[in-house]
């Protein structure tokens, strides 16, 4: 039973006190900070990525320049490739764990405490 003017509310299976609400508020928004933190993370890195790739795209563009024959310009263009798969590889090994850190995260963020649905 529920006693309005009182200090608590008796629910079945639990029990709220006023200062509960704070704690709850809180807490999601200290949830809230490390999912945006892990966000920005994320980001930064892929960011990073980005660039290493339009280093590598200029990187080829100066050896391919500077070739003085077709092996050599071959020889380039066959380690930019080489690079480029190495780097698709690391894409997908990143992908998989940032998906991991966010489903971990977000596992945290929208259980909001429920004790089914902790990491």
């Amino acid at each position: 039973m529920a006693d309005i003017f009182g200090k608590s509310l008796n629910w079945p299976g639990s029990t709220f006190t006023p200062g509960a609400f704070g704690e709850m508020g809180k807490k999601q928004a200290e949830m809230q900070k490390e999912f945006l933190d892990t966000l920005e993370e994320i980001n930064r890195a892929w960011l990073a990525r980005a660039q290493s790739g339009v280093t590598l795209a200029s990187e080829l563009v100066s050896k391919l320049a500077a070739a003085r024959s077709v092996p050599e310009a071959a020889a380039a263009y066959q380690e930019c490739m080489t690079r480029h798969m190495e780097l698709f590889a690391e894409d997908g090994r990143r992908m998989v764990a940032d998906s991991e850190k966010l489903m971990r995260v977000g596992a945290r963020l929208f259980s909001n405490g429920s004790p089914g649905f902790t990491t």
